[in-house]
């Protein structure tokens, strides 16, 4: 459909905006532009939604474009024809998904507009803003791997200079580098990937056959990914089998991982915790979407690779109960929403590995809504208390009431009650991958009480926040007046319950057990978002259902019990007891020590690069421009009217010379010969 071309503006708005932000006049113009232009991107993604609900039974729309071509010439044979395609690929995934980026990059600028006034960065952050959502939107809507590993790298980049926010602080710049080194490593990884695709199936894509909407058949497609398998299984491919395609699915697999932030490359996950709430709210909940929607476009890879999906399944489970864990014992604030979100994209992992692939994606469509709204609330609290420390914290309900119900809705979605905890179980309790086969009892089982460990832990970690920073008085600490704690500017208050309804709105949109209707699929995520054809009304899983409501009551009950204000001297008195393991599992086990060190030589190495450019190639630059300045010194200091003359009348000379010698040659002087 000739509407759908909407999508490519949707995508494009962004990066104007980013452009617009350098041309305004002063910076608050210029943030002024830069949410213009990601609002209407949200809007031209709406559309987009609703047409493609209402024609969800039709084919995808795709609009392709050659990025560049490189033919072998007529006199020389090569593997293959090498064209890389970008545009735009509309399915009922990337509309969903399009939307969600649209809508958390115009609630985050619209909400750094004022928390962020005055700041000396505060330009930067539009239009490094703009600039993500610009990626991450070209990566939902993007039709190969080439487009998602172009635009990755940008997504780096922008990552690296949101990250950089407060660059004159070294307690900000330095885990800004830590972020950028893991990120390179993933879009490595991805390149290794793409460039092993090319080799092993760009002869084979040279002899197929165009599909409808392309000019050739691209191996980079996510579209002709599934038929690139089953030719690799089949024998068709030369020099490539199923080993080939375990190959393919381990590199991208990986690189998944990392930009998931899960076990171990979380790390990058808590390093964001050293910029602003407004940086965190937007890198977090859609750069970390990013990693699992790469795994539900090469899902064809995975169901072809059954040890590989057993993998995802488990390193989601451990990594989302590690998280949770971890959770438990943290004080800061905006690290405890940095886990939470690290432990809803390992739910995520889980069903997407055990088969569940709607299931998985509307978990990770509830966690990008969550995690935008838990920032924005906690930049509030931050922003008021003047801590990041909740038990510093207290009584906010009174005077904060908008913040404190973004929190509760929050904490009420994490627990459980936005379905993320029961998708994940009945997902494992199923075991039911689209492509046929099981995984085997045990890691079913594994799998299945690690989901069972982490939707308890999980609610206990996010109540614990709740009745902290909600509940009781205000704690009195030096330099701190409690009676001056009040609800933020309407402004920053208004966007917050936008992100509020969002949320609702997006569980109200997940309820499971409502089937096909009359008019097409039915009206839940589960039934509009499937993989290929596996489109199923979804029952309701009584157990898993009953499992995750019975969690999320007993560990609300625990919360306030061990975590009410008149329990806190007790609860804090318990804690000291055991003050080693707890500061052991604060820092994760270590894992984030290990981390920084093995970025060390990443670090040391960019440093000398730098040191060498310093010593040797900016002198060797002076030397060259000095030496192009005495060369002009020296040519201003000859030039003058006598050496003009004697320059004119050797030219003329030598001219007289030269047609001398031509005459003489062919016997034009007196008829002399030579």
């Amino acid at each position: 459909m000739a509407i759908y071309i909407l999508a490519w503006f949707a995508v494009i708005m962004p990066l104007l905006g980013a452009g617009a932000t350098f041309l305004a006049e002063s910076p608050r113009r210029g943030a002024y532009a830069a949410l213009g232009f990601t609002a209407l991107s949200f809007v031209l993604a709406a559309i987009v939604l609703g047409v493609r609900m209402r024609t969800a039974t039709q084919a995808p729309y795709e609009s392709l474009i050659a990025f560049f071509s490189m033919s072998p010439p007529e006199s020389t044979q090569f593997a293959s024809r090498f064209q890389p395609e970008l545009g735009v690929h509309v399915d009922s995934l990337s509309a969903v998904f399009g939307v969600l980026i649209a809508f958390i990059g115009t609630v985050t600028q619209a909400y750094a507009g004022h928390a962020l006034r005055g700041d000396p960065s505060y330009r930067r952050f539009f239009w490094a803003a703009s600039l993500l959502t610009f990626a991450v939107l070209g990566i939902v809507y993007a039709p190969n791997l080439f487009q998602f590993l172009l635009l990755a790298g940008i997504g780096s980049v922008a990552i690296y200079l949101l990250t950089t926010h407060w660059w004159q602080r070294p307690d900000a710049a330095a885990p800004a580098r830590r972020i950028l080194v893991t990120l390179s490593i993933a879009d490595i990884t991805l390149l290794l990937a793409t460039v092993f695709l090319f080799v092993k199936f760009g002869l084979y894509a040279v002899s197929q056959p165009a599909p409808s909407g392309q000019d050739i058949f691209d191996p980079f497609s996510f579209t002709n990914l599934a038929q690139l398998v089953q030719a690799a299984q089949h024998g068709v491919v030369a020099g490539a089998g199923l080993r080939t395609v375990e190959v393919l699915s381990i590199v991208v697999f990986f690189a998944a991982l990392i930009r998931a932030a899960q076990v171990p490359f979380h790390v990058w996950f808590s390093e964001l915790t050293n910029a602003p709430a407004a940086v965190i709210a937007i890198t977090a909940s859609t750069a970390g979407v990013a990693g699992t929607y790469l795994l539900a476009r090469i899902y064809p890879l995975l169901l072809a690779a059954p040890h590989l999906l057993a993998a995802t399944a488990l390193v989601g489970a451990v990594s989302a109960a590690l998280f949770a864990i971890i959770g438990l014992a943290q004080r800061d604030l905006l690290r405890i929403g940095a886990l939470v979100a690290g432990a809803l994209l390992g739910l995520s992992f889980a069903a997407l590995g055990t088969g569940g692939f709607g299931a998985g994606l509307f978990i990770l469509l509830v966690s990008g809504l969550a995690t935008a709204l838990f920032f924005l609330g906690a930049g509030n609290v931050v922003r008021v208390y003047r801590t990041r420390n909740i038990h510093e914290t207290g009584g906010a309900w009174p005077r904060m009431q908008v913040t404190s119900a973004a929190l509760i809705v929050w904490a009420v979605a994490v627990g459980g009650l936005a379905l993320t905890g029961y998708y994940a179980l009945s997902s494992a309790f199923a075991n039911q991958p689209p492509g046929g086969g099981r995984l085997s009892g045990a890691t079913q089982a594994l799998t299945a009480a690690l989901l069972i460990v982490t939707t308890a832990v999980l609610t206990l970690v996010a109540m614990r926040v709740v009745f902290t920073v909600c509940a009781g008085k205000p704690v009195q600490r030096r330099g701190f007046q409690a009676e001056r704690v009040t609800e933020v500017e309407p402004r920053m208050r208004r966007w917050v319950s936008v992100s509020i309804l969002a949320l609702v709105a997006a569980v109200l949109f997940g309820l499971p057990g409502i089937g096909a209707t009359k008019s097409g699929l039915g009206p839940t995520f589960t039934n509009f978002v499937a993989f290929g054809s596996h489109v199923k009304p979804l029952p309701v899983d009584g157990t898993a259902l009953l499992i995750s409501l019975l969690l999320f009551a007993l560990a609300t009950a625990a919360s306030s019990v061990l975590y009410a204000p008149a329990r806190r001297a007790q609860v804090s008195a318990v804690v000291e007891r055991f003050e080693p393991a707890v500061r052991v599992l604060a820092r994760g086990f270590f894992v984030e020590r290990l981390s920084h060190r093995m970025s060390r030589p990443f670090l040391i190495a960019a440093r000398l690069i730098a040191r060498f450019d310093d010593t040797v190639g900016e002198r060797f630059a002076d030397s060259a421009s000095q030496a192009v300045l005495l060369a002009g010194d020296l040519v201003a200091r000859l030039r003058s009217s006598r050496l003009n003359a004697y320059l004119a009348g050797g030219v003329a000379v030598a001219g007289v010379l030269v047609v001398l010698s031509v005459l003489a040659a062919t016997g034009h002087l007196g008829g002399a010969t030579l």
